[in-house]
């Protein structure tokens, strides 16, 4: 194959929607200085960003569009709800497939508020024991927060058992949907989610810089705004507005990034996540099959039911580094070697010292792709 085959849609996707291109395009023609719903005689050019909110309520079925606050990333906004929850002397519960956007944060308030962390542990292929994050609780624990599905190793965490047992607990609910969001259904009152951070450069496909959070009722009254700043609303005042949305969007919203979901949340809808789903899990297990016999060993779990399509391997007699770099040089073909900002799901692997060699697909890749990167393995390590 001469074109590039790109196999790292768990760190970003690569080919947005024609119809988003289009639009963003459209946009940057004719309005090049917008400031959404900040200026009155162009008003009208705040309802792609009303729209978007309520597409995105939509979609992770939030209780309405005022509860969906913009960000610049899923990272900022775990960052946002994790300082605005815990306070000193507070304990949270997570676990230890968690991404840096969650570890160093926690991190951090341990240090600066002496708050407590408890990281319960997985199985080796991520599954997780329901029972080990309900004996994890204590008096003074908090929060419950969780990544929807490993970037390591693909797992499919038991969201909505852990959850509703955190909301019998009184305990409030945070999800990483970095690597689901786009790809699973996640629906906000059934799963117990108080707090849903979503990045819109992933499986969401829209541009980098955009990301957000969704509130539940709850949520939004228990978390404490991180930034504040100019809004356009209550100006009279120096105390940030308690009402959704501005409680937390001080400053410019990033409009190209709000206009690219508004196209892409409305591409997805039309396709469909369960297409989605069928079309990705089928390259998975064509992936899995073509693996066979190869020198390597699947990290994870091969029931693609429980995984999002990313899969991690280890090599019997190279360095994945390395392996990285011929398939990029060689054959055209963009993975991602290392550590994914998630040591602590490569402790659980037990691949912290090496890192691993990681694929995962996208609605753009294609058999053919994962033919042609089969035998580009096959080359390269037999």
């Amino acid at each position: 194959m001469k074109d590039l085959v790109y196999l790292n849609y768990a760190a970003t996707s690569y080919k947005k929607f024609p119809a988003t291109i289009e639009a963003l395009t459209a946009y940057l023609a004719e309005n090049q200085f917008m400031n959404y719903g900040r200026n009155a005689p162009l008003l009208r050019e705040g309802l792609p960003l009303l729209e978007t909110r309520q597409l995105l309520a939509d979609f992770f079925q939030a209780p309405s569009a005022a509860q969906i606050t913009f960000t610049n990333n899923a990272t900022t906004s775990l960052n946002l709800a994790l300082a605005g929850i815990l306070q000193p002397g507070d304990h949270v519960i997570t676990t230890m497939l968690e991404h840096h956007a969650v570890a160093r944060p926690l991190h951090l308030l341990e240090k600066e508020r002496g708050i407590s962390v408890t990281y319960v542990a997985c199985q080796k292929t991520g599954l997780l024991d329901v029972e080990d994050i309900q004996r994890a609780w204590r008096t003074n624990t908090k929060a419950l927060v969780m990544t929807h599905a490993s970037n390591v190793l693909g797992t499919i965490l038991p969201i909505e058992e852990c959850f509703q047992w955190a909301h019998q607990k009184g305990l409030l609910t945070v999800l990483d949907t970095a690597q689901t969001a786009g790809f699973l259904p996640i629906k906000m009152t059934q799963m117990a989610i108080d707090v849903l951070a979503f990045t819109g450069h992933k499986s969401l496909y829209g541009l980098a810089g955009i990301g957000g959070l969704a509130f539940s009722e709850r949520g939004a009254e228990a978390v404490k705004p991180l930034i504040t700043g100019g809004t356009g609303s209550h100006s009279n005042s120096f105390d940030q507005p308690s009402f959704l949305p501005d409680k937390f969007e001080a400053g410019t919203l990033n409009s190209l990034g709000i206009l690219s979901l508004n196209s892409s949340v409305k591409e997805l809808n039309k396709i469909g996540l369960a297409a989605i789903q069928k079309h990705e899990r089928t390259l998975m297990q064509n992936f899995f099959n073509g693996l066979s016999g190869l020198p390597v060993t699947i990290l994870g779990t091969k029931d693609v039911a429980q995984t999002v399509p990313v899969v991690s391997i280890t090599l019997w007699n190279q360095e994945e580094t390395v392996v990285a770099q011929q398939l990029a040089e060689q054959y055209g073909i963009m993975t991602r070697a290392g550590l994914h900002c998630a040591p602590l799901a490569h402790e659980t692997a037990g691949t912290l010292a090496t890192g691993t060699l990681r694929f995962s697909f996208g609605w753009q890749t294609t058999p053919e792709e994962i033919t042609w990167t089969i035998h580009a393995l096959q080359e390269l390590l037999i």
